[in-house]
């Protein structure tokens, strides 16, 4: 998947891309260490490579495209999605992961809703706006409500909720807004670059520690790329 900036400055997620391999960074929850919420108990049916049919998990990102995104910046973080969520449309993953994008600068909005990873459309952005950490943080928490409270006929096993908020920013954050997120998800929160607010996405994090990712080139690819191999692991272990 190739992300190319058309002449109006937008960036565009495309089809290709490539994700490298590093070391799991210690963020990433485990599902064994999670709080499981059943929508409704059935039995699960394991299939020839161990992954169940019927376990599924809502992922959410939340992506800040403010001004400080500008050029390079947006276009790593674009590739890095594009192949996270290569590794997660896998065929051998059952569409296991439902994906919901909030993009963010001084206002968010929905880009897709619970969504299957090989069914998200192409994600356009400009770098524009300041940053507010409490917009996205709400409408994660509305979108993680409501799924949990969709109608779920196919008995599906749905796993702990996990957000990914990544930020190069600075913002408030109000505590009621983490700790209502804290509540129904595990939330893994990425400093890029060296003027991200370290301290309050360190809140925002469900361990209380934050990833710091350099903007040098490929270094969010690959921390993108372990965090869609850690979910696949996760899922996988949990047959």
């Amino acid at each position: 998947m190739t992300t190319n900036p058309t002449q109006n400055g937008t960036q565009m997620l495309g089809t290709t891309g490539t994700a490298s391999a590093q070391t799991m960074p210690a963020g990433v929850p485990a599902s064994g260490d999670a709080n499981l919420p059943v929508l409704k108990v059935t039995r699960r049916k394991p299939m020839a490579n161990g992954v169940a049919r019927n376990v599924k998990q809502h992922f959410v990102c939340c992506v800040d495209h403010s001004t400080s995104m500008t050029g390079d910046k947006l276009q790593e973080l674009l590739m890095g999605l594009d192949g996270l969520y290569l590794q997660l449309a896998d065929p051998s993953n059952k569409d296991g992961f439902y994906n919901t994008i909030i993009p963010f600068n001084n206002s968010s909005y929905v880009h897709c809703s619970v969504v299957a990873a090989s069914a998200i459309p192409p994600l356009n952005l400009v770098a524009s706006g300041g940053t507010n950490f409490d917009s996205p943080l709400k409408k994660a928490i509305a979108e993680i409500q409501a799924q949990k409270a969709a109608p779920n006929p196919g008995g599906w096993h749905w796993l702990q909720p996990v957000v990914l908020f990544l930020s190069d920013g600075q913002s408030r954050v109000t505590d009621k807004n983490i700790e209502d997120l804290h509540e129904i998800a595990n939330v893994v929160a990425v400093a890029y670059g060296d003027d991200a607010d370290q301290a309050t996405l360190a809140r925002i994090a469900s361990d209380g520690q934050v990833h710091a990712v350099g903007s040098d080139s490929g270094a969010l690819r690959a921390f993108l790329s372990v965090v869609g191999k850690t979910l696949v692991s996760d899922m996988n272990s949990t047959v």
